[in-house]
């Protein structure tokens, strides 16, 4: 009886490992891979481009402009070391917090930093229609001060 018992507890611990989701990947990111912009008419523009995952690391770019002038800019880096993935943005040059994927499913990743005074998240996410969406957020998701860019590949 007592081997019987062994036996289960082996087998059932064998079961809960196997049903462990594995650590999220930077590979898991690559929906974000492009370049995409805010829509023809859609003011101010906002240009946001990503590499595929590469070398434990992604590379991006944003360019928010008005009436034809860039009114700001932004270069980040998504890195993967030892199964922890950040994201780390350079806004007009000047290093900000850097925010932890928290949260990967499908085609949508969460990244936070709770200490950051604004934004408190990141979010990306692909929508239905093939879109890139990218959205801030603070303490709250219904902060007036969240903000959300609806984006297409570039060249649509």
């Amino acid at each position: 009886m007592t081997r019987l018992f062994w036996i289960a507890v082996l087998l059932g611990s064998a079961a809960a490992a196997a049903q462990t989701p594995p650590a999220p990947s930077l590979r898991g990111l690559a929906f974000m891979a492009g370049c995409w912009s805010t829509a023809t008419g859609v003011s101010p523009v906002y240009r946001e481009c990503f590499t595929a995952p590469y070398a434990g690391m992604i590379q991006g770019s944003t360019q928010t402009a008005k009436d034809g002038k860039t009114t700001s800019w932004e270069f980040s880096v998504i890195t993967e070391n030892d199964g922890v993935i950040t994201y780390a943005p350079f806004f007009m040059g000047q290093a900000l917090s850097t925010f932890t994927l928290t949260r990967l499913e499908g085609q949508m990743a969460v990244f936070e930093n709770p200490t950051n005074e604004f934004p408190k998240k990141l979010i990306y996410r692909r929508g239905a229609d093939g879109s890139l969406i990218a959205r801030t957020e603070g303490a709250a998701a219904d902060d007036p001060a969240n903000e959300e860019w609806v984006m297409r590949p570039q060249g649509e």
